[in-house]
């Protein structure tokens, strides 16, 4: 595994608001009143960057249907994050964050982030919905290497990634090498 260099929290979210403002979408991030949002804030910008450097398998999403990004755990966390991305649009559909109330609904979405307060694993995610193409996204650690396709990880006060290209593979997904060079890549279980 080799090491990229990380940058602090604060030149990451503006690093994350630049993106977002070139990105030629509504918005930037505002001002966090605490971690908690902030730290959701730039997870949220980080997905929604994720989820441009992804191909699905065929068939493409079909003319003004949403892209769907699902959020499994608290309420709380998952507002900063429908807030943060309101407005955002993917490959020309409209983004839609919904709160998902059990793994089974996530077959309808495109990315999934399952945040720490949930208690689902990538294994059991993958039981449920072996032939979706989504793109499994945590934040437990080790998410990446129990079969989760990309997991944050904490460096000290900067925030990383780990791709486990094998499970993005197995879910018929394809990243684009610039995702995966910003990133630490892992092995993990299978699917």
């Amino acid at each position: 595994m080799t090491m990229k260099p990380s940058l602090p929290r604060s030149a990451v979210r503006i690093f994350v608001a630049a993106l977002l403002a070139l990105s030629g979408e509504a918005g930037t991030l505002r001002a966090a009143s605490s971690g908690h949002q902030l730290d959701y804030q730039i997870k949220a910008a980080y997905i929604y960057n994720f989820a441009k450097f992804v191909q699905w398998p065929p068939p493409p999403l079909a003319g003004g249907r949403e892209f769907r990004v699902g959020v499994l755990g608290d309420p709380d966390s998952f507002a900063i994050i429908a807030d943060t991305l309101r407005g955002k649009q993917v490959g020309g559909h409209p983004l839609e964050v919904v709160l998902l109330g059990s793994d089974a609904q996530a077959a309808s979405c495109r990315v999934v982030f399952i945040l720490r307060t949930s208690s689902l694993t990538p294994a059991q995610f993958h039981a449920h919905l072996r032939s979706a193409p989504v793109l499994l996204v945590g934040e437990k650690e080790g998410f990446a290497e129990a079969g989760g396709d990309i997991g944050f990880v904490p460096r000290g006060d900067n925030l990383r990634y780990q791709v486990n290209l094998a499970a993005a593979q197995q879910a018929g997904l394809r990243l684009s090498g610039q995702l995966a060079n910003l990133a630490e890549l892992v092995r993990g279980p299978a699917q």
